[in-house]
């Protein structure tokens, strides 16, 4: 009798031991060896699923990109207000950032430069494309529903995706002085603070 595939679950044991271990540590000083043991694998093991430390960081952003996505999915379908639904997706964004601040970082460096790896690169504009299109979504809702003013969706959405892309790429250049969780809410609250109707 065969024995039965446990590839996916063994991926998932490591990551979610990296994700654990990248919390608390900074990127450099994590080795496979400490993902390993965390996964209660040998480092074999874990070099059988993962050639290296690059490819369980880029299967995490993958993971978390996918994990936002479908929440702005389900944002979208809710009758919650638009302007409401936003700001959460917004905070859980920059919680993230702050929970695996490592990952993150280097996140947006993968997004900073034009990656020789054409997986990457796919990756990347798949991840771009979820976003955007799942804002613009929210938008055009709140825009059909009169909370938001007329603006054209797709511009309104690639400035505020983009005002947090910018901050990101700022904080590659400076993590130490950047205060990137507050800037990121203040722009959060510029950006959809012009997107709202006045109310008198």
């Amino acid at each position: 009798m065969p024995k039965p595939d446990v590839s996916d679950q063994r991926k998932e044991e490591i990551l979610n031991a990296a994700r654990e271990i990248f919390a608390r540590k900074p990127l450099k000083d994590v080795k496979i060896q400490d993902i390993a043991r965390k996964a209660g694998l040998s480092v074999g093991g874990v070099y059988w699923y993962f050639k290296g430390k690059d490819e369980i960081v880029h299967a995490l952003l993958l993971q978390n990109a996918d994990e936002n996505i479908a929440a702005l999915k389900i944002l979208s379908e809710t009758d919650a207000p638009a302007l409401a639904r936003l700001h959460l997706f917004f905070e859980q964004v920059v919680g993230q950032v702050f929970n695996l601040s490592e990952l993150y970082l280097t996140g947006a460096k993968y997004q900073s430069m034009t990656s020789p790896n054409p997986q990457t690169r796919a990756a990347m504009e798949k991840i771009a494309e979820g976003y955007h299109s799942g804002v613009q979504a929210i938008i055009e809702q709140g825009i059909a529903n009169g909370e938001f003013v007329q603006v054209d969706p797709h511009d309104a959405t690639t400035a505020l995706i983009g005002a947090y892309e910018g901050l990101m790429l700022l904080w590659v250049m400076s993590p130490k002085t950047m205060r990137l969780k507050e800037s990121m809410q203040t722009a959060a609250q510029l950006l959809l603070s012009g997107l709202s109707v006045a109310r008198d």
